[in-house]
C-alpha cells in the first residue's frame, strides 16, 4: 500500500476527555424518618426526628454517643 492510501484508512480517534463528567444524579423519592434508635451507655434510646424543624434539641449527639460506644473508644 502506498502512503496515501494508509492516510486514507488511518483511524481518527475521538479527543480524549479532560474533564469527565460526573455521576448522574438518581432521583429517589424521600422518605421521612419517623423514629430511630441508637444504642448509648445508658441503653437504647429513641430519637425522633423533625424534618421541619431547623435545630434539634440534641442535635448529631445520640449518633455521636453511639459511634463512642460501639467503637470501644470512651
Amino acid at each position: 500500500m502506498a502512503a496515501s492510501e494508509l492516510q486514507e484508512l488511518s483511524l481518527v480517534l475521538p479527543p480524549k476527555v479532560i474533564h469527565p463528567k460526573g455521576d448522574t444524579e438518581i432521583n429517589l423519592k424521600k422518605r421521612e424518618i419517623s423514629a430511630l434508635i441508637a444504642d448509648t451507655f445508658d441503653g437504647k434510646i429513641h430519637i425522633e426526628w423533625d424534618p421541619q424543624a431547623q435545630v434539634t434539641p440534641l442535635g448529631q449527639l445520640p449518633f455521636f454517643i453511639q459511634f463512642l460506644k460501639v467503637g470501644h473508644l470512651f
